[in-house]
This record gives structure tokens, C-alpha cells and sequence, in this order.
């Protein structure tokens, strides 16, 4: 009977690297968009983006530095872009969603739509933390 090796530590070991290097991309650019300093986290939103396009915290960082700077179109398209791409499994990412019904929202628009194909991507993935989420921000439009 094979059996099975363990997986290569070198390649753990930069995985592992890899994912606190975005991780501290994510930080600056928080931090940046925290300082009003919308340009500069922009661009660390943009390098995450880069290096990790699935992490859905780029796409929302990045929509809402859109949203900052009264640029409510793009921020839809980041938000709907990073719901496709940061998806979870086979269903869309939830807070990219949310994100997009918070920004169709504030258009005037009606988001409805957006927020029961959130609540469908929570209830796929099986996340009583999404599901509350989703009902959460339901509650703040109606």
C-alpha cells in the first residue's frame, strides 16, 4: 500500500509567508483608508488585488475607496467583480454582496436583488455568522 507524504515545508513555509504578506498589505491599506489617506490605500488595495485576487478584502477595500472619493460606480463594479471572483466554494462571496446593496443603496437604487443572492450564497456556504450578517443588514435597508 503507498503511502502518503507529508506535504513539502518549503512550500508551507511560503504559502504561510505568503498569506501574512497579504495580511500586512490588508493592514496598511485598512490603515491608509482609516487616515484618509484614500490614494495610498487605494494602491495597497490594488497590490493585494494583484497577489491575491480571491481575498475578498481587496475588492472591499478598494470599493470603498471608490465610494470615498463620490466614485459610487466603480465601487459597484469592484463589489460585483469580487463577488464573482472572491468566491467561497460555489457561491459568491456574502460581503462583497453586501457591500454592493450598501452602495446601490445609498444611490437610491433598489438592492433587494443583491441581498436575497446574499442571504442564497450564506445559506450554500452554511454560515450562521453570514446568514446573521445578511439579516442584519436586511433589517438596516427595510
Amino acid at each position: 500500500m503507498p503511502t502518503v507524504s507529508s506535504p513539502d515545508p518549503a512550500i508551507s513555509n511560503n504559502a504561510q509567508s505568503k498569506d501574512s504578506t497579504i495580511d500586512a498589505i490588508y493592514a496598511a491599506g485598512h490603515w491608509l483608508l482609516s487616515r484618509h489617506r484614500i490614494a495610498e490605500a487605494a494602491a495597497a488595495f490594488r497590490v493585494m488585488l494583484r497577489a491575491s485576487p480571491r481575498d475578498e478584502r481587496a475588492w472591499l477595500g478598494l470599493g470603498q475607496c471608490h465610494e470615498r472619493i463620490s466614485q459610487p460606480l466603480i465601487a459597484l463594479e469592484l463589489y460585483g467583480t469580487g463577488a464573482v471572483v472572491a468566491r467561497q466554494g460555489h457561491a459568491p462571496s456574502v460581503r462583497c454582496l453586501l457591500a454592493r446593496a450598501r452602495a446601490l443603496t445609498k444611490m437610491g437604487l433598489d438592492a433587494e436583488s443583491v441581498l436575497d443572492a446574499a442571504d442564497e450564497a450564506a445559506e450554500r456556504i452554511g454560515s450562521e455568522e453570514l446568514l446573521v450578517l445578511v439579516g442584519r443588514e436586511r433589517g438596516r435597508f427595510s
